[in-house]
């Protein structure tokens, strides 16, 4: 609880919306129930926190379905906390090339 407590002050302190963060959070399919929870705690405090943009990454073919991270999805929403799933299976490296490029308004790398 102390370390939740924590995290959600220092979430509160550096984001606003005038002054947003994005975080990123990959391998998310190593992420136990405590790590997640800790996740949930920062991104659930709404009442203190704003500005942020989360964002986790999992590899879908090395979890089963039983997997802490479906539930903490579903902790997520149950919070009214806008979730959204993209699924990039089969993305080839020059699509991924081109998507990023696209986001970061550069030409592609070749």
């Amino acid at each position: 609880k102390g370390l939740c407590f924590a995290i959600q002050c220092f979430m509160s302190v550096i984001s606003a919306k005038s002054r947003p963060i994005m975080i990123f959070l990959d391998d998310l399919q190593w992420a136990d129930n405590m790590a997640l929870g800790l996740i949930h705690a920062a991104l659930s405090d709404a009442s203190k926190i704003t500005g942020i943009f989360f964002v986790g990454g999992y590899r879908n073919n090395e979890i089963q379905e039983d997997h802490a991270i479906f539930s903490f999805i579903d902790n997520l929403e149950s919070y009214q906390i806008g979730t959204t799933k993209l699924d990039l299976d089969g993305m080839e490296e020059q699509d991924v090339n081109m998507m990023i490029s696209d986001a970061l308004a550069v030409f592609p790398r070749n």
